[in-house]
């Protein structure tokens, strides 16, 4: 597989209107293959969001560097975008799915579908049939008129899922896409998810505390403290537990999830 994005000794650091910066990452390098599907773990405040922020445009690193080789290997090298640049880029090749949806309340399901479209410059016609499309594969064509308050928590996170898709992106960026659903939300868009992997090569890349969604992935990495911890390949394999097995690369070891 041929690499679509390449993190070199990462460092992040937040100001807390304190003396002392509060340091997020601290060094941390990567390498993501086209394709892959990633889980980033770890407790809250290791990391996770702020490097997949950083991977996903949304944010800049103090120090370090991030490439893309996307679409079609197409290198670009993150610091020396400009500001329309990146949001160009990101627009087109990145697709985000947040905990909280960001779902606009003034527009309707089908029209926040369509938001990204539109934003890239395509026609309103085009934009909406494609959006009819994605609002159906997701199960929610008959929600489509309805606005973000109207909607369930999992409806809202079932149209952030086809915003997210509507520019047909090289990567999936989801920040925690279950946290905030009940647990018959939390497996409906599992199920969803699943069934995007299976339908599309996209790379995706999650960052989560639900071992349910870690065992879907096909990589796990652990943030902890600002670095990577570990770094395990999944193995799915059937047996009477249903569970994954994950071994590590570093290690050599085998664990259940």
């Amino acid at each position: 597989m041929n690499t679509i994005l390449k993190a070199d000794s990462l460092v992040k650091s937040y100001s807390l209107h304190s003396d002392n910066d509060t340091p997020v990452l601290k060094g941390i390098s990567l390498e993501i293959k086209e394709g892959e599907f990633i889980a980033f773990m770890g407790p809250s405040g290791a990391g996770k969001s702020t490097l997949l922020h950083i991977l996903g445009l949304l944010d800049t690193p103090d120090t370090g560097a991030v490439t893309g080789y996307y679409p079609a290997g197409k290198q670009h090298i993150y610091s020396s975008l400009k500001k329309k640049q990146a949001a160009e880029l990101r627009n087109k090749h990145i697709g985000f799915i947040f905990q909280f949806h960001h779902l606009l309340p003034e527009f309707s399901a089908i029209e926040n579908i369509m938001m990204p479209a539109l934003i890239a410059g395509e026609k309103v016609s085009h934009a909406e049939k494609k959006a009819l499309a994605l609002c159906e594969k997701v199960g929610m064509i008959h929600r489509k008129d309805h606005r973000p308050s109207e909607l369930s928590g999992g409806e809202q996170q079932r149209i952030s899922i086809a915003r997210a898709l509507i520019n047909e992106p090289s990567i999936i960026i989801a920040d925690e896409p279950t946290g905030n659903l009940d647990s018959a939300n939390t497996v409906a868009v599992l199920d969803l998810i699943k069934r995007i992997r299976q339908e599309r090569t996209l790379t995706l890349l999650i960052a989560t505390h639900s071992i349910d969604v870690a065992r879907m992935a096909e990589k796990i990495i652990t943030l902890r403290d600002g670095i990577i911890s570990s770094e395990v390949i999944v193995h799915k394999v059937d047996n009477q537990s249903g569970s994954s097995q994950i071994q590590s690369d570093s290690m050599n070891t085998n664990e259940a999830l």
